[in-house]
């Protein structure tokens, strides 16, 4: 006797026998219902399509805005606005004592001047005169050349410090690997300390040093907390150390706001510092301006207008920061070693001395000139911005070492040099 062979019916309308079973989910269908099976996944699949590309799209995108790189950026500004209030704050205080200590030795000195020039004169000296004279001449000439050992520390107070940050994982039951950013406890702060030494005779007397706390404290380097294990997670994000900051830090001071600040001669300062002008002028009193600022690294850039300009050139150049220009020798040579610069871009100054004698006049009144200190590369450039000529001179570290400061000497009476922000 046959054996009747029963048909599954249609999974969807469940009436008459399916026709065929569907591999993917073993579900059996008529025809009709088969092809709106087919077309239902043939939506989906468009829609896994969609999904991916908008995925694409959106890891082509820029990652500027991130809020963590804004809080990354927020910090670095931060950072750099405590660091500089900070070298402002010791560089009036070094100033200061500075200033104290000249002033203190040129009273001695005039006061010793006029002695010597009343004894000379009425021939009133002895023995024991001289050999007091000697004696004040000694100590001042040892105070001059080894000025008291200062130190500048990294200061403890947490208020004035500035945490690194890094980024890491949350590790967490639901998902493995969450970034978040946070800043290492106070107590594991990479803090660069500044160590000036004075004691120098021979060749520097003021001598910055810089040691980083890991050679000071070797265990630091190994408490503070480590960037991502490769390894173990290799999509880790991860932020620069503070010796590459701290290069990012000398690029972003590129352009310090300069002004002038000292004065040897007849000049009067105006408008916050940022303008001098020549009042009297002979050769003894051609004033000769000094920066405020001082230049151990970086490129640094003085830009300068000159408002008015006499018959007489002027010059722009660079000094070591402890020495000023000796009035002694002439106006083009002079015996400072650590002089370097330009009388109107056609002369330089090197060591003091003149290189070139090219002479021609250049710079006149309205001209805008950049005065460049790349101290990364030993050497300063001066541009002038109307005929669009770059000079350049290689400084010697020997003969003028770091830190630089810039120097201005004007001639004629009536000449004005503003510093453009």
């Amino acid at each position: 006797m046959a054996t009747m062979i029963g048909k599954k019916p249609c999974t969807k309308c469940n009436q008459g026998g399916g026709v065929t079973t569907c591999n993917g989910c073993r579900q059996t269908f008529c025809t009709k219902h088969f092809v709106e099976h087919r077309l239902e996944l043939s939506q989906q699949m468009d829609m896994i399509n969609q999904d991916h590309d908008n995925l694409r799209e959106d890891m082509s995108k820029d990652q500027s805005t991130h809020p963590f790189l804004i809080r990354i950026n927020t910090w670095e500004q931060e950072s750099i606005i405590r660091i500089q209030t900070a070298a402002e704050n010791a560089r009036i205080d070094l100033r200061q004592y500075l200033n104290r200590t000249k002033t203190d030795l040129k009273l001695s000195v005039e006061k010793m001047t006029e002695e010597l020039q009343t004894s000379k004169k009425s021939d009133d000296f002895t023995e024991n005169d001289l050999k007091r004279w000697i004696e004040q001449l000694k100590e001042i000439r040892k105070k001059l050349d080894a000025p008291a050992v200062l130190s500048i520390n990294s200061e403890e107070d947490m208020k004035l410090s500035i945490p690194l940050i890094r980024i890491y994982e949350k590790q967490n039951q639901q998902r493995s690997s969450t970034p978040t950013i946070r800043a290492p406890d106070h107590r594991n702060h990479c803090i660069k300390e500044l160590n000036h030494t004075f004691t120098d005779k021979q060749q520097r007397p003021f001598t910055p040093v810089m040691r980083n706390c890991e050679q000071r404290h070797p265990s630091i380097k190994e408490s503070i907390p480590t960037f991502a294990d490769k390894q173990q997670r290799p999509s880790t994000p991860t932020i620069r150390t503070l010796d590459q900051q701290i290069s990012n830090l000398k690029e972003y001071n590129s352009n310090i706001i300069e002004r002038f600040e000292e004065i040897d001669g007849k000049a009067l300062l105006s408008e916050n510092n940022l303008v001098v002008t020549c009042c009297l002028a002979s050769i003894l009193t051609q004033p000769i301006i000094y920066g405020i600022n001082r230049y151990s690294t970086g490129k640094h850039q003085i830009r300068f207008r000159i408002e008015k300009m006499g018959d007489q050139r002027l010059f722009f150049g660079i000094i070591r920061s402890l020495e000023n220009i000796s009035r002694s020798g002439q106006a083009q040579n002079n015996n400072n070693t650590s002089l370097y610069g330009w009388w109107d871009l056609n002369e330089t100054i090197v060591n003091g001395k003149i290189q070139t004698s090219k002479y021609r006049s250049i710079v006149t009144s309205g001209d805008e000139l950049t005065l460049i200190l790349d101290c990364d590369n030993k050497q300063i450039q001066l541009q002038h911005h109307r005929t669009k000529r770059l000079a350049q001179c290689l400084i010697d570290l020997d003969k003028c070492p770091f830190p630089w400061k810039i120097v201005i000497r004007l001639q004629s009476a009536g000449d004005c040099i503003r510093i453009l922000q």
